[in-house]
């Protein structure tokens, strides 16, 4: 009740507490934390060893015990790796073709094939340095170690007369590494999202004595159709000065309505528990203000302390931002966007649940003083 008398009392005083002191202590801290191993770790790998040889075994072990790489998969193919690229499930792939090795050991300076997702260029940066030196460093003590023990010469003796391993090196989906289109859309979602969901704070604290809940689900179908469609405007601009778009529209449409209804619904939640319009729309603001920077789009997941992983899983853009640029980028299928369309449907039934649990209770708390009254 203070706050509420404090807040009357100093309107503006308020706004500029939580706008121009909280809001950037809590988002520089969780930027500075979230960042604190300052470069990615754990990338998801998937390899493919048509070698099946000592070296290769040796070399994919190499890969998966450094900090950088996480073999997840093993594919039969180069391009069932790159699927495995495409929708996601990895960020780098080893192609081992058949007798490296072999090859390796006649002179005859094979290639090996390492894919790397573009789309993720922070992830880029860190991988592809990362492989260069297991790579050189396991090819150049394998071959010395052989040729020394055939020719009977010291180590030192063979150097500059055994040729290096050629890598191949093909960066997908980015291969210009575009800055725009690498941050782009995803940023506009996250400026966006504070104004949809203040409107449906605006929207929850306007009917608020509105009893009836099919009224209210027509009101949140309405106003995430709008959040759509101020979405799609705006990333059309982009698309029309040269951003590109290579996904599924009608999928990326699906997902984008079910994020936008998610947030508008939490922003109406907000407006009907809080008992001031303004205080509810900026409350409601600064709910969704840090998720772009906690929820993996600039900084890659897998770099971030483990509880900002967790916590990750429970915000909607993590859920629409990585893929909204993944649908600008990457030829996504509506296969592709299922899953994380599936986890926003199931947020979205799990607040239309608790709409129904606030609108109860608001009913339940409005009928006491009447009966009361009556008494």
């Amino acid at each position: 009740m203070n706050f509420y008398r404090f807040k009357r009392r100093h309107p503006q005083l308020v706004m500029v507490l939580l706008l121009y002191v909280a809001v950037p202590i809590v988002v520089g801290l969780a930027l500075g934390y979230e960042m604190h191993g300052d470069a990615p770790t754990e990338i998801p790998t998937v390899v493919v060893d048509e070698d099946n040889s000592a070296f290769s075994r040796e070399f994919i072990s190499q890969v998966d015990k450094t900090a950088s790489f996480a073999v997840t998969s093993h594919a039969a193919s180069a391009d069932e790796a790159e699927a495995e690229l495409q929708n996601g499930q990895a960020m780098a792939g080893v192609i081992i073709p058949q007798d490296f090795s072999k090859n390796m050991l006649s002179g005859a300076s094979p290639s090996m094939l390492i894919l790397y997702d573009a789309s993720q260029l922070v992830t880029l940066s860190a991988a592809k340095p990362a492989m260069t030196e297991i790579m050189m460093t396991m090819s150049g003590a394998y071959l010395q170690q052989i040729f020394a023990g055939k020719l009977n010469v010291m180590p030192g003796e063979l150097s500059g007369n055994v040729l290096p391993v050629n890598i191949v090196y093909r960066n997908l989906y980015n291969p210009v590494k575009s800055f725009r289109s690498y941050l782009l859309p995803g940023m506009l979602l996250a400026i966006l999202q504070v104004g949809i969901v203040m409107l449906g704070a605006e929207r929850g604290f306007e009917h608020k004595n509105e009893r009836r809940f099919s009224v209210h689900m027509l009101n949140l179908v309405l106003w995430a159709l709008l959040a759509v469609l101020g979405v799609s405007i705006c990333m059309s601009v982009q698309f029309a000065l040269g951003m590109p778009y290579r996904g599924t529209i009608a999928g990326g449409l699906l997902l984008l309505f079910a994020y936008c209804f998610v947030i508008t619904l939490m922003g109406y939640i907000m407006g009907l528990l809080i008992p001031e319009r303004l205080l509810g729309v900026q409350l409601a603001a600064m709910l969704v203000l840090p998720t772009s920077v906690l929820a993996g789009y600039s900084y890659p997941l897998t770099a971030m302390p483990h509880g900002f992983q967790v916590l990750a899983k429970f915000l909607p853009y993590a859920y629409m931002g990585p893929d909204i640029r993944a649908l600008c980028l990457k030829p996504m299928q509506f296969k592709h966007v299922l899953p994380h369309l599936s986890v926003l449907l199931l947020m979205a039934a799990g607040l239309v649940l608790l709409l129904g649990v606030v609108l109860l209770w608001r009913r339940k708390h409005a009928a006491a003083p009447a009966e009361e009254a009556i008494a």
